[in-house]
């Protein structure tokens, strides 16, 4: 216990403390304040100018503040005793940079600003290659172009999702577009090749997918189809555009002239839009395939029928290569379309699209065909073709369109001309004789087609639909000398045949119906009625005089189809999912009449063809989908023949039995994987059908390989399964473009062969990889590989050995300065299995040199065909036969042409 004394002396050491503590507070917790007001030099107040305060002792003490609205601030820096200085420094964009140095105490400092221009770092911002808004996607052009590209289908070739083939057919997820717009108007319907292949990359904008896109705007909200549109948004909403292309060169063996002319303005402005377009080349790019419907006609103008020209005889021809046309297609071509589409006022449109096509093509080849029959026998016919073609083809469309929310009116005029004729000069190695043949296959068909949507309130809406064609064909086929003597001319040999055919028509479909919604369900019935009347006229003359008694060689064929239906449909649209039901059900009336032969029949029946389809949306990514549907298939005309048409020199056929049917069950079903923002598209789909046909064709194959085809009255049932797979990743940084595509199918079907009745069986299977690559300033590269295998057989009898097809192209681009290009092109193909292996190579080297002007204009060279080489054989293998076909190709050719964007 401490002692009492000790109290006095503790007590005053701590006031002591406490008195020294209470001295040194003040100085301890003392503040320095800044204030004051920020001006430019006429004495403006600034806002958002940046002020630092700092001291530079040990420790340091830092503050910083921005100026107000007037100008003023105000700045708190904790004491720094060791320093008697504080630096207050000033800072702005447009303003120059300043450093006072004061003393370091508070106070007030007027502070002016000087103006000042201040050169910024360059800084580049790159957005997303591909954006989702709702269903739409928006693939940025030049996320995807390159150096080398110069149209927009280059560019659509590598985008993630979107498929096109080799003839410009456009898809998406596996499946065809159902439009292809430009600034959201359809101006060429379906035949927009003369666009994809023609408009400048450097006037596109973007591209954008409009899933489930539904063109009738008064249907928006009550039918979703399956199949997407494609828009080409365009840079500017009045665009003037296009490209000219003039080409001139030489094949040095055997040295003949080559030319390549395009001129294709193009115009695209608020209230119209055009494309007109010449075409004319020898260098074998096929113009033709700008006259290629691409997309399907809409159902509700009436696509029962096709009005296309009918294939009743023709010249054997070779068929075409799977290589590019512009390796096997001698041609002389010429094209001239004019395509118009024009607002007359804010609701109506007029379109008018007019092509003519000249084309003198010359495909020559040759081929070995074996068939194997089932006694184990094998025929074998050597043929070595020549043909000639003369192809003239007057395509016009005139439209009237009125589309909007509550009306939708279209009428479509069509005109489609044709007067295409054919020579063939063939010689047979076994038999050493040589054949002509001449063919004239003429064509006229006019169209209407008219569709009319009306909603009429209540949520109902009323459609109506009507289609009128008419046809005509007249068709004749000339041969010498003339084959199936044994046949024909009684055994002896004849000098000429000629087959004359000629098919005419009219066909008219009509139908109204009317569409409602209650509760969230969608209803809709239609009723319609379709008829056709046709007339078949054939004679098969031949220079030995008349027929041996009781064949049959002239067929005057009256035929009358009749359908009458009534259609309900009951669809439910959510968020996540679709439901979709049609059950049509049509009483079918047919009746075919050939009174010189006193040959005719009579069907007539009731059936039901439902269809059932559901879709769900999983997740944001995942879409999944199937369907199912039973239809029925009555053939067509050409299908029924009580005496003989010479279908080609080698093909006999007559089909005296009962009017085709076929009934056909198809099963589905699918899985979506779409991910835009890591540009990843991946889907798989897979289809059965099941199809019963009242039908079973004999093939009657002699000693000198001819085919006579009979249609006997027997059921047949064919089976088939098809496998579709493919995976697409686009990836940003590297501006590379991966995708794996799988293709397999089966197929099993009866052939009665020479009398012999077996099942046949046939697969196909494709894996195919492209990959294209943009990531190097220098170059680019792009690749592609294609395994194919096919196989087929016949019951109880060896398989043939499976035919494998390898196919390489790789495209290289170098750039050795800003103007100068280098594209080498390379080809590989494989063919390897029954029949002796084949092997070929291609190259193709071409410079471009782009002018430094501000409308771009390349000078190009192309050396085609670099090793010369001129044939190409391919194995085409089906249950009882093996064909080795060998292509005649086209030389090594230099052109060299001016490219001008307009």
């Amino acid at each position: 216990m401490p002692r009492l004394r000790d109290y006095p002396f503790r007590l005053t050491i701590l006031y002591l403390l406490v008195s020294g503590l209470a001295l040194a507070c003040p100085k301890a917790t003392a503040q320095t304040v800044l204030t004051g007001t920020v001006r430019n030099a006429a004495g403006q107040p600034l806002e958002g100018i940046l002020l630092e305060a700092e001291t530079k002792a040990q420790p340091p003490a830092t503050a910083f503040v921005i100026s107000t609205a007037d100008g003023s601030f105000r700045l708190t820096l904790a004491a720094t005793p060791a320093s008697d200085s504080v630096y207050l420094s000033t800072r702005a964009l447009g303003y120059a940079a300043q450093q006072l140095r004061l003393a370091n105490r508070s106070q007030t400092v007027a502070i002016a600003m000087r103006e000042s221009t201040t050169k910024l770092r360059e800084v580049t911002v790159r957005g997303a290659p591909i954006t989702r808004e709702g269903d739409t996607l928006s693939y940025k052009v030049n996320a995807f172009a390159t150096k080398q590209d110069r149209v927009i289908s280059d560019v659509l070739k590598k985008m993630p999702g979107i498929e096109v083939a080799g003839d410009g057919r456009i898809s998406y997820e596996g499946k065809a577009i159902s439009k292809f717009y430009i600034n959201g108007q359809d101006l060429l319907e379906s035949r927009y090749t003369l666009a994809s292949d023609n408009l400048p990359v450097g006037a596109v904008q973007s591209v954008q997918v409009l899933e489930r896109h539904q063109p009738i705007r008064a249907l928006d909200s009550l039918e979703r189809p399956d199949n997407a549109a494609l828009n080409i948004k365009l840079k500017n909403k009045v665009t003037a555009t296009g490209q000219a292309i003039l080409g001139a060169g030489l094949v040095p063996a055997p040295l003949a002239p080559l030319w390549n002319v395009t001129l294709s303005p193009m115009l695209f402005a608020g209230r119209q839009q055009l494309i007109d377009t010449y075409q004319s080349n020898n260098t074998g790019q096929d113009a033709a395939t700008a006259l290629k419907s691409l997309t399907s006609p809409d159902p509700r103008t009436g696509s029962e029928l096709s009005n296309q020209p009918p294939d009743l005889t023709h010249v054997l021809g070779l068929g075409r290569p799977p290589v590019a046309a512009s390796r096997y297609l001698f041609n002389q071509v010429h094209l001239l379309s004019a395509n118009h589409l024009v607002t007359i006022s804010p609701e109506n449109q007029l379109r008018v699209n007019a092509s003519y096509l000249h084309d003198a093509q010359t495909q020559r080849g040759g081929s070995q065909t074996r068939f194997f029959l089932p006694d184990g026998r094998t025929v074998t016919l050597t043929e070595d073709r020549v043909n000639r073609s003369t192809l003239s083809n007057l395509l016009t469309d005139l439209a009237f369109i009125k589309n909007v929310k509550r009306y939708y009116l279209k009428n479509t005029l069509s005109l489609d001309a044709r007067w295409d004729a054919q020579t063939g000069d063939l010689y047979r190695a076994e038999s050493q004789a040589s054949i002509q043949q001449r063919a004239r296959t003429p064509f006229v068909g006019l169209t209407n087609r008219l569709g009319l949507v009306r909603p009429i309130g209540g949520g109902r809406i009323v459609q109506a639909s009507s289609l009128v064609f008419f046809t005509n064909s007249p068709q004749e086929l000339a041969v010498r000398p003339g084959p199936f003597a044994g046949l024909l001319a009684g055994g002896v040999a004849y000098d000429s045949v000629r087959q004359q055919a000629r098919l005419g028509g009219f066909y008219t479909s009509n139908s109204v119906g009317l569409t409602g919604t209650r509760r969230g369900w969608a209803y809709s019935g239609t009723a319609g009625f379709a008829l056709e009347a046709q007339q078949l006229a054939t004679s098969l003359e031949t220079s030995a005089g008349p027929a041996p008694a009781g064949l049959p060689l002239r067929n005057d064929l009256a035929w009358w189809r009749g359908r009458y239906y009534l259609e309900p449909g009951l669809s439910r649209i959510y968020d996540t999912w679709d439901l979709r039901l049609r059950v049509p059900v049509s009483y079918y009336d047919f009746r075919a009449t050939d009174a010189p032969l006193g040959a005719g029949q009579r069907l007539y029946t009731v059936v039901a063809e439902p269809t059932l389809s559901m879709s769900r949306k999983l997740s944001p990514h995942w879409n999944v989908s199937v369907d199912a549907g039973l239809s029925n298939n009555f053939g067509r005309i050409e299908q029924l023949s009580y005496a003989y048409i010479l279908r080609d020199y080698r093909t006999l056929q007559r089909n005296a039995a009962p009017l085709p049917r076929t009934q056909t069950q198809h099963y589905g079903g699918g899985f979506y994987f779409t991910d835009p923002l890591e540009s990843r598209f991946i889907y798989a789909n897979y289809t059965f059908s099941n199809a019963l046909s009242n039908r079973l064709y004999s093939s009657q194959v002699d000693a000198n390989g001819a085919l006579t085809t009979l249609a006997l009255d027997n059921e047949a049932r064919t089976l088939a399964h098809t496998l579709n797979a493919s995976a697409n990743q686009f990836i940003s940084p590297w501006k590379t473009n991966l995708t794996l595509l799988l293709v397999g199918s089966y197929r099993q079907q009866p052939e009665l062969l020479n009398g012999q009745l077996v099942q046949a069986d046939t697969r196909n299977a494709t894996a195919s990889l492209k990959a294209s690559v943009a990531a190097f300033d220098w170059g680019s590269l792009e690749y592609q590989a294609a395994l194919t295998t096919l196989r087929s057989r016949l019951a109880d009898l060896p398989a043939t050995p499976a035919a494998l097809v390898q196919e390489h192209h790789a495209t290289l681009g170098v750039y050795p300065g800003e103007h100068h290009q280098f594209t080498l092109a390379a080809d590989y193909y494989d063919s390897r299995g029954p029949a002796p292996t084949v092997r070929a190579v291609f190259a193709d080297l071409t410079y471009r040199y782009a002018l430094p002007t501000a409308r771009k204009i390349d000078l190009e060279v192309r050396w085609s065909n670099i090793f010369d080489t001129r044939q190409y054989q391919y194995s085409f293998v089906s249950p009882f036969q093996l064909t080795q076909t060998t292509y005649q190709l086209r030389p090594a050719q230099v052109l060299a042409s001016v490219r001008l964007s307009l």
